[in-house]
């Protein structure tokens, strides 16, 4: 299914919708007999599909977004990915209209689309519904075109600039995009709106941010802007990529006030830092709230520690669910203020975060917020003038002379650390001396570690039993807090069940037995799963078994030869194995794979030992990713070590089994 997300610019604070004639467009494109031939494309080999020609036509006087689309499916993937269409919009503030569509054939039969997108419901968040037209392309075969176009309809009262993003997920022939704005010099309405902090303001000229193919210019005339491009490359969807529309050609509009970049960014950030100090002021409530939390003698550390647990009570409305305006009024509740968030205790993740500030500020701490976006969203971009783009709030406080970084916001992030979306961001930061630019610390493979230990016995007919703990701290944990928060523990439970099935051995049960500090953020999480099952294939006199327990399913990451994208590992981690596997009488372990140890030198290190004792079979393993980000180039060294580290523990155990041993495994079968 090919989705239609971030093709389109669609505002979350659109008016109600306000009908507009569908576009008049009287005939298709009509591919050539070569096109309707293809059955590959030399300009692009193996690609499952191409766009032909894309087009995208917005006219902010008359309030519409047209788009249009012409692509060739060349394999069955590329009939997997595009026979089905998805748009999304905003329910109630817009509308996809005039959708038509057609499919033809490699020998020029024509199938015309006479369906109906139906409306589904994405999301829904406070006063905010997303919803998506779907509708499937009629009788798609490998070698047919299918064309469609249809047209986003948005209110009178509403301006929309486009984000043009150039590059779609196959490659494309040409495209073209045209936007016509409104004449600001002329234009007897006043365009205004409100900032991300309530502020109106008034445009008085238009702008744009432009990310280009080299040779590439954008046409401005009194017909409006003008770009046409050719051989575009497609955005290729790689594992652990970084956020592409930020490396993506673009080209992206919007009306403005501001006369430049530093202009922009020094007067929008006063104005994000005085709504900041003024909903964190530490007024009497607040300090009246804090002198009961911490105590006279307490140190900076302490009373950040007191402050933070008493902060992480609150409930987050971005992690259960935001209440409408409409709600919050029946139930009488206001937010105003820091003071507000702590009565109602309740409150979205940036309210939480300036309530934290408030408090350590209430502390006699020197307390900042920092807007940051997020890594797995969008990359900050100096050049869009745009606020938005910094979606979240963290909170730096100046304890013991060192500047420590909070994530108040994410519930359950661990005191002192932020959510690993949040590292190695640059973002705007509150300072003495007025907002400035700054990245946020990375993470160390210290705050992310994993234990996972396994206590297991084989019985002579491989029947296996014993137990699993695994305690992780850092991302993994609140990974699943969150969840549980998002659903229940019951769910969570499930969730991690599936998780760990796909990693062990086959034949291996597991089922979650209980959690351990799944609401407490100031212990690892702990999870105690129940083993059951079967374990190893048996030969005649041998049994062979996987030798890392915890990885035998495990596939290694970065399968593809070649890498387009950057890589993101998200976080630095250290994970380490232990499984103790004590054999019944009559099997002994003839041969143990070897030790290693394979690096990629100040990046990553593994390591896996085998020993037995008795009739114990010990293993232990450990995994330790020191580096997140890794260029392109940089890709087939850390290829090469997941390649490695997936055969060794791929190796096996072998057993031999005694005449008493076989006994026993025969009489096993035969009940």
């Amino acid at each position: 299914m090919v989705t239609i997300l971030h093709r389109t610019f669609l505002l979350a604070t659109l008016s109600l919708f306000a009908a507009i004639p569908a576009w008049c467009a009287p005939t298709w494109t009509q591919p050539t007999p070569e096109q309707l031939k293809m059955t590959s494309d030399p300009a692009a080999p193996d690609a499952p599909a191409v766009y032909l020609f894309h087009e995208e036509t917005v006219d902010d006087n008359v309030h519409f977004h047209r788009v249009y689309a012409q692509i060739k499916i060349l394999t069955e993937k590329g009939k997997e990915d595009f026979s089905d269409i998805e748009i999304p919009y905003e329910g109630g503030g817009s509308d996809i209209k005039a959708v038509e569509g057609r499919t033809i054939h490699a020998d020029g039969t024509v199938i015309p689309f006479t369906g109906k997108p139906y409306s589904k419901e994405l999301v829904k968040s406070g006063d905010v519904k997303w919803m998506a037209k779907v509708f499937s392309m009629p009788d798609v075969q490998v070698g047919s075109i299918i064309e469609y176009r249809w047209e986003l309809q948005y209110s009178d009262d509403w301006y929309m600039p486009p984000r043009f993003y150039l590059q779609e997920s196959a490659f494309t022939h040409k495209a073209h995009y045209h936007f016509v704005p409104l004449n600001l010099a002329t234009t007897t309405r006043i365009l205004t709106g409100k900032d991300a902090f309530g502020k109106e303001t008034v445009a008085n000229r238009l702008l744009y941010y432009s990310n280009l193919p080299p040779g590439v210019k954008v046409r401005a005339g009194m017909d409006g802007y003008d770009l046409v491009v050719e051989n575009v490359p497609a955005l290729t969807e790689e594992e652990f990529s970084p956020p592409l529309d930020s490396y993506a050609y673009q080209l992206l509009f919007y009306y403005s006030q501001a006369s430049s970049g530093v202009d922009f960014w020094k007067e929008e950030g006063k104005v994000w830092s005085k709504d900041v100090d003024r909903f964190a002021n530490p007024s009497d409530k607040i300090r009246q709230t804090v002198a009961g939390i911490v105590g006279v003698g307490d140190s900076d550390d302490q009373k950040l520690r007191k402050i933070y647990a008493a902060v992480m009570t609150v409930e987050n409305t971005r992690l259960t669910r935001e209440r409408s305006a409409e709600e919050n009024k029946a139930a009488g509740l206001r937010v105003k203020t820091a003071a507000d968030i702590w009565e109602q205790k309740r409150g979205s993740d940036d309210e939480i975060t300036r309530l934290f500030i408030a408090m350590a500020r209430a502390a006699g701490l020197k307390a900042w917020a920092m807007a940051v976006p997020e890594r797995n969203k969008a990359l900050f971009n100096g050049g869009w003038l745009d606020w938005s783009q910094l979606e979240d709030e963290i909170a730096i406080v100046n304890a013991g002379g060192k500047e420590v970084f909070f994530d108040p916001g994410q519930r359950y992030c661990e005191f002192g650390k932020l959510h690993w979306a949040h590292t190695q961001m640059l973002g705007i930061r509150q300072s003495d001396s007025g907002p400035a630019l700054m990245t946020t610390p990375g993470a160390t493979y210290q705050d992310n570690q994993m234990l996972r230990t396994a206590d297991l016995t084989l019985s002579a007919d491989g029947t296996l039993k014993g137990t699993v703990r695994i305690s992780m701290g850092g991302a993994e944990a609140l990974r699943w807090r969150q969840e549980a928060l998002r659903t229940d523990e019951q769910e969570v439970k499930k969730d991690f069940e599936t998780l760990l099935r796909g990693q062990v051995p086959d034949g291996v049960e597991i089922k979650t037995n209980h959690f351990v500090g799944l609401t407490d953020n100031t212990t690892a999480l702990l999870v105690v799963m129940d083993v059951n099952g079967s374990l190893g294939t048996q030969t005649g006199k041998r049994v062979f078994l996987p030798s890392a327990f915890f990885e035998a399913r495990e596939k290694p990451l970065f399968a593809a030869g070649k890498r387009e994208n950057p890589v993101d590992m998200h976080y630095p981690y250290v994970a380490q194995d232990k499984v103790d596997l004590v054999l019944a009488p009559g099997l002994a372990i003839e041969s143990l794979p070897k030790g290693t140890s394979i690096p990629i030198p100040q990046m990553a290190i593994y390591k896996a030992d085998y020993s037995n004792a008795g009739s114990t079979y010990h293993q232990e393993r450990v995994m330790a990713i020191g580096n997140t980000l890794f260029k392109a180039a940089e890709y087939p060294q850390l290829r090469e070590f997941f390649q490695k580290t997936g055969a060794q523990d791929q190796e096996q155990v072998v057993l031999t089994r005694s005449a008493e041993g076989s006994a026993a495994g025969d009489a096993g079968k035969s009940e």
